[in-house]
């Protein structure tokens, strides 16, 4: 996600609300998430409307989102496909949504889609940037009065401006990425998905990474394989019959392999 945001450069006075002076108020993080798809949407290659693929996503989402209430919300929620080949997908605030044709591709379900969709809607309807981005604030500041009663150079304002740099790259909180995989959960079964599809995505996720990761307690991300238990865990305490999983209409040979793997849920 961060490589994205990287080519958005926004300009964007922050209303904070009165819950936390810090927090962007709901109409700035949807002014925000429009601005910063619209830059995406100018500098990366988005799949037409007419695409299978873009056709079967919103199809998808608007079935997901039909089990939530956000009448009362201000969102402004969309969703896009990059033809890229990292294997990602990431919500703006306020409601954009992006897949990459990297991982559309490689998925083999509805379900797989679904499970994907509730967990980014979820990162918007719940203000995960906002409060990660108030909660960067919050170290800045108690960084620049560290180096300030400890005579470093740098001055308070430039610290600060450290964090402007990366206002869009912030990372999600285990808790927030943990609410994103129960409310998305929600929201998938609600709409009549199969939740083994999000089962299988992870799964899938797991296999695929390379590298060594950090321990859960220093990661901003759940450990892969207590995401896995979750989720069956919550499966299992719903104890119904699922409908079966759906096939999408391509599977990964209709389409270029996937190469490179980066997600940021």
């Amino acid at each position: 996600m961060s490589r994205f945001l990287a080519l958005v450069g926004l300009s964007l006075t922050i209303t904070v609300t009165h819950a936390d002076m810090f927090k962007p108020s709901k109409a700035d993080q949807v002014k925000l998430g429009l601005q910063a798809a619209q830059e995406i949407r100018k500098k990366e290659k988005i799949l037409p409307a007419t695409d299978p693929r873009v056709i079967v996503l919103r199809r998808i989402a608007e079935k997901v989102l039909k089990t939530v209430d956000d009448s009362k919300e201000p969102w402004k929620y969309s969703f896009d496909v990059v033809d890229s080949k990292e294997v990602n997908a990431f919500a703006l605030p306020g409601g954009p949504v992006f897949f990459f044709t990297g991982l559309l591709n490689k998925l083999k379900t509805e379900d797989e889609v679904a499970g994907i969709l509730g967990h980014e809607i979820t990162h918007s309807r719940k203000e995960h940037w906002a409060y990660a981005y108030a909660d960067q604030q919050k170290r800045d500041l108690l960084l620049a009065g560290i180096m300030i009663f400890g005579r470093v150079g740098r001055t308070a304002g430039e610290v600060l401006g450290l964090s402007s740099e990366v206002l869009l790259g912030l990372p999600f909180s285990r808790k927030h990425e943990s609410e994103a995989d129960r409310i998305g959960f929600t929201m998938m079964t609600d709409a009549g998905y199969n939740p083994q599809g999000i089962v299988d995505v992870f799964e899938f996720l797991k296999k695929a990474s390379s590298g060594p990761k950090p321990p859960e307690f220093i990661s901003t991300h759940p450990d892969d394989g207590r995401r896995i238990n979750s989720i069956k865990d919550m499966i299992a305490a719903q104890n119904r019959t699922y409908k079966p999983m759906v096939k999408l209409p391509w599977d990964a040979t209709t389409y270029k392999t996937a190469r490179t793997l980066r997600w940021h849920w």
